[in-house]
C-alpha cells in the first residue's frame, strides 16, 4: 500500500493499490483492462509492465483472455466501467467463467448512478440482476474503501469468479479493522427495534443520514456487502423486525430487495418487505446523481417520508 489514508480514497484507486501490494510479490497475478486512465492504474502499469495487460474497447475478449491466462494458471483480475464489462460479457462470464469454474475477479466502477451524467450508457443499474441468477458467481457490493481493500485481500486467494461493483465516489467511512466481518457477509450497522432498512453499497452512508433523522423510530440498518452467495444467518436478524425496508440503486428488479423477498418466501418469515429503488420507468435518465436519485424517490427526504408512510 502507497502511503496514502485508506479510508480517504476513491474505491477504485483502493482496488488498484492494494492489488499492486500482493502482485509486486507475485508474478502470476495478472491485471486486465481496457484503455482507462488512473492514476494508481498508471503506476502499476509502469512498475508492473509484464503483469498488466490493455485490451482496448473488447470487453468479450478480455473475459476470455482472463478465462484462458487463468486456465493456465494466472490470477487474473479485470478493471473496466461495470456497465461495459458486464452488461456486454453476460454470455463470457457464464460460459467462460462459471461453467468452467474459473477464478477470475471482475472489478466494475461506477455501479448504480456513479456515472450519472454519462446517461444510460454508463448507468450499472442492473448488474446484480444479470449477474444473481448464474451459478457459480459471486457478487460483493462494498459501501467503503476499507471494505474494498480487505476484499481485494481476500480475492487474492479465492478460487471463485467474482464481480465487485464499485462506485466512483468516495464513499464515508464506514469500517475498520475491528468492525468488518468479511466471512459473515452482512453487517449490523445499527441495531433497531421494529423497522431496519437493508442497503448495499454507497447507500449504507444514505440509510445512515436517514436513520438519524427518523432516531424516535429507532431503525436498524445491516450493510448487505456480500450480495451472493447470501449468508442465511441474516434469516435470524430479519426476525428481529417487523418492517423491513431494502434500498439500493439499482432496478427494482433482480436487486437486493428481490433477493430479500425471495429468501422471505422461502423461508415463510413473518416479515414485511417494502422495496426502496430504481423506478423501471424513471431509471433512463441524465443529470446530476443526486436528480436522479430524486426522480426515483431515492433522496433522503423522499425515503423518509416513505418510511413514515408505510409503518
Amino acid at each position: 500500500m502507497r502511503n496514502k489514508n485508506i479510508f480517504n480514497m476513491y474505491q477504485r484507486d483502493i482496488f488498484i493499490d492494494t492489488l499492486y501490494r500482493f502482485a509486486k510479490k507475485d508474478n502470476k497475478i495478472i491485471l486486465i483492462t481496457n484503455d482507462q486512465g488512473a492514476v494508481a492504474l498508471d503506476n502499476y502499469r509502469e512498475k508492473l509492465p509484464k503483469q498488466f495487460i490493455n485490451a482496448g474497447i473488447s470487453e468479450q475478449n478480455i473475459i476470455g483472455v482472463a478465462a484462458g491466462m487463468a486456465k493456465e494458471g494466472y490470477n487474473c483480475f479485470v478493471y473496466s466501467i461495470a456497465s461495459f464489462i458486464i452488461n456486454r460479457t453476460i454470455e463470457q462470464i457464464k460460459i467462460d467463467l462459471c461453467s468452467m469454474k474459473l477464478p477470475v475477479k471482475i472489478f466494475g466502477v461506477g455501479c448504480g448512478y456513479s456515472y450519472a451524467v454519462d446517461g444510460p450508457t454508463h448507468h450499472a443499474t442492473e448488474d446484480i440482476s444479470f449477474l444473481n441468477p448464474i451459478p457459480g458467481m459471486t457478487i460483493y457490493s462494498p459501501s467503503d474503501s476499507f471494505s474494498v481493500h480487505k476484499i481485494v485481500e481476500f480475492l487474492i486467494k479465492s478460487k471463485l469468479p467474482t464481480y465487485v461493483r464499485l462506485d466512483r465516489e468516495i464513499c464515508p467511512q464506514i469500517y475498520d479493522k475491528h468492525n468488518f466481518n468479511l466471512k459473515k457477509g452482512y453487517s449490523i450497522i445499527k441495531k433497531g427495534k421494529k423497522i431496519c432498512i437493508i442497503t448495499t453499497g454507497k447507500m449504507v452512508s444514505t440509510a445512515k443520514i436517514i436513520a438519524d433523522k427518523l432516531s424516535n423510530y429507532q431503525i436498524g440498518i445491516i450493510d448487505l456487502f456480500a450480495v451472493k452467495p447470501l449468508n442465511n444467518d441474516i434469516v435470524k436478524d430479519l426476525l428481529k423486525y417487523k418492517k423491513i425496508f431494502s434500498l439500493e440503486e439499482h432496478n427494482q428488479t433482480g436487486g437486493i430487495g428481490s433477493i430479500l423477498s425471495d429468501l422471505i418466501v422461502e423461508k415463510n418469515l413473518d416479515v414485511r418487505l417494502k422495496k426502496l429503488a430504481l423506478k423501471e420507468n424513471l431509471i433512463f435518465g441524465y443529470g446530476s446523481r443526486d436528480l436522479l436519485q430524486e426522480r426515483n424517490s431515492l433522496d433522503i427526504t423522499s425515503v423518509i417520508k416513505t418510511i413514515k408512510k408505510n409503518v
